[in-house]
């Protein structure tokens, strides 16, 4: 009999399992899901002792005690959105407290959407080695396992060999039902050889609503093929976002990720990917803004396990108010991978005395001829630009603003998506927190 962490919340999760009716699901998922129930409650909850999880308490959402979700679909209507942040006519599909719907969207040839429960029909081979490849063991992966303990719904992106699929658009929101459980969802993108697909996803809720969400996305992208995933992420601080994002790539494959954090209350994204094949790159952008008691950890792991494979890691934090940012990039370069190349960079302002950031890449290298490089800055505004735009006309909250926003524009610029990337500048632009050195920003 496994023993249940002493924790009041785990207790609750677990009783939640417990009572659950019987899932559907062939008998490897079955199996795979009581595997997983046992280790969140032999785990318990991350806390400091959790290397991974030192700076990002928990404590909003023990507070909260969100029961787990057993709604597989919910009732919305376009009311319960915010404007897509792409205008461009696109397939979108809409996602209501972590609920997926079961209509999906049409789409062009070769780009192919299922419902989770299709998907294990459909890619029944693949999906009996994906889907358990997720790590779910011990304190620092145990919403992996609640995700997969309580897996019953979710998306399944298929792109056809060779087919650039274009964009699509995945939305999150909460309404006010989203506080009450957690939205727990799971996404499969299959890409298979020489495909191309773009995802934006976009969290955002119509008015200052708590919501709880919980989300794994696995990728396996074949030979050649491109995934381009940018997250928008400008929720509430009453908001709880658990992300995790597992990427296996094959040889010359292409996974680029954007990430911008301009919102919500506890947000964490952890980043596995794996370069398994000769040529294949990973890059990792990204910019958060945050105000107030916000917090945004961003958690990365990169795997060069072939030879002649390239990643980077370029990620820009600006802090006001009493926030806090993590940032954690690792690379591992191991025997054999030959040629490799690593590239990171995490630079952060600090516009609050109160305000906190913990950054920390790390370079672990096992072979030869390789190209690495790492960096990491904490500061404040150069004094002398300051003064510069003030000598030009402008008022030091505004000459302070227009340096913050120029400073995290360095990441907008890298989209290759120019529509988005102005979009995405006005977002920053609006995110800039409303205190500037302990000033009130007047416009």
């Amino acid at each position: 009999m496994t023993q249940i962490a002493s924790h009041p919340l785990i207790e609750q999760w677990a009783e939640d399992f417990r009572s659950q009716p019987d899932l559907p699901g062939p008998e490897w998922l079955q199996q795979l899901r009581q595997s997983a129930a046992a280790e969140f409650i032999s785990a318990g909850l991350p806390g400091r002792k959790t290397e991974a999880w030192k700076y990002t308490p928990l404590r909003i959402l023990e507070q909260r005690a969100p029961a787990m979700s057993r709604k597989l679909t919910g009732d919305h209507s376009e009311s319960d959105f915010p404007a897509p942040v792409i205008s461009a006519e696109i397939p979108t599909i809409d996602g209501l407290n972590g609920c997926l719907p079961e209509q999906l969207p049409a789409t062009p040839a070769g780009l192919e959407l299922l419902t989770l429960e299709k998907g294990l029909v459909t890619c029944k081979e693949q999906f009996e080695k994906l889907i358990p490849a997720i790590e779910t063991s011990g304190a620092s992966r145990v919403f992996a396992a609640l995700n997969t303990a309580f897996l019953q719904q979710g998306l399944v992106i298929r792109v056809g060999v060779n087919c650039d699929a274009g964009t699509l658009l995945l939305r999150w929101a909460f309404n006010e039902d989203g506080a009450k459980a957690i939205g727990n969802a799971r996404i499969v993108i299959l890409l298979e050889q020489g495909a191309r697909l773009e995802l934006v996803e976009q969290f955002d809720s119509v008015g200052d609503v708590a919501g709880t969400l919980n989300l794994v996305t696995q990728a396996e992208l074949a030979e050649g093929s491109c995934l381009v995933h940018t997250r928008v992420m400008k929720e509430s601080d009453e908001a709880v976002i658990l992300t995790s994002t597992a990427v296996e790539q094959a040889a010359e494959s292409s996974y680029q990720y954007s990430g911008f954090d301009l919102g919500g209350g506890l947000v964490r994204h952890e980043f596995s990917s794996r370069l398994a094949g000769p040529g294949a790159s990973a890059g990792f952008d990204g910019a958060f803004v945050l105000d107030r008691k916000r917090h945004v950890d961003n958690h990365i792991s990169v795997d060069h396990a072939s030879a002649g494979c390239s990643s980077s890691q370029f990620f820009r934090g600006v802090l006001g108010g009493k926030s806090r940012g993590v940032f954690n990039g690792k690379a591992l370069i191991r025997p054999g991978a030959d040629g490799s190349s690593v590239r990171q960079s995490n630079a952060n302002l600090l516009l609050s005395g109160l305000a906190e950031v913990d950054t920390k890449p790390e370079l672990e290298i096992y072979a030869d001829e390789v190209e690495a490089s790492h960096g990491a800055t904490v500061g404040q505004l150069d004094e002398e630009a300051v003064f510069y735009l003030r000598s030009r006309g402008l008022s030091d909250p505004m000459a302070r603003r227009l340096l913050t926003a120029a400073f995290c524009h360095a990441v907008t610029d890298r989209l290759a998506n120019r529509e988005l990337a102005e979009q995405l500048s006005a977002l920053v632009d609006s995110a800039m927190p409303k205190s500037m050195i302990g000033q009130e920003t007047q416009e």
